[in-house]
């Protein structure tokens, strides 16, 4: 999720919270605005992390990455699946191996919840680097506060390491 999103989000939330809740509005609305300033700090953060990276073009898993692409200036050239729910089938990975070479893709990244064995059979050959596996919905991350900037960082990171590797 794109910060911007999240502080949307923390609002409505926080409205919510406020309306079923009277009592506690202030301490809603007051914690909002402070998880407000934490995710304009990780923006920040992720900026930086990710400066780098500039416009190599990288390959996802699934085309869930739009908001690193419009926030943060990422270049997802392609992707191996059409959709999260969506498996590649011999022809969506014999274009994508063609596409990895025509845009001189440097990194392709595979996904916790996938097989990586896609990965393996659209990189066989290619120079394309194999990034770190990307947990986008933090399913290895410790449950809580943490969770959503650990998620950014982490998947910024991996990123950014692939690609100055």
């Amino acid at each position: 999720m794109y910060p911007a999103n999240a502080k949307i989000w923390l609002d409505v939330v926080a409205e919510s919270l406020a309306a079923h809740d009277p009592d506690h509005a202030q301490r809603y609305i007051d914690n909002a605005a402070a998880a407000k300033d934490q995710i304009a700090q990780l923006r920040t953060e992720i900026a930086e992390i990710l400066g780098p990276v500039g416009t190599a073009p990288l390959v996802m898993f699934h085309d869930a990455y739009g908001y690193l692409q419009h926030g943060f200036g990422v270049n997802v050239a392609g992707t191996i699946a059409l959709g999260d729910a969506a498996s590649p089938g011999a022809q969506r990975l014999s274009e994508l191996r063609a596409q990895l070479q025509d845009d001189g893709a440097v990194c392709i990244f595979p996904e916790v919840n996938h097989s990586s064995r896609y990965v393996d059979v659209v990189v066989e050959g290619t120079g394309v680097h194999v990034g770190a596996e990307l947990d986008p919905e933090g399913v290895l991350l410790e449950p809580g506060a943490g969770l959503y900037p650990a998620l950014m960082r982490n998947m910024a990171s991996a990123i950014a390491d692939c690609v100055t590797q």
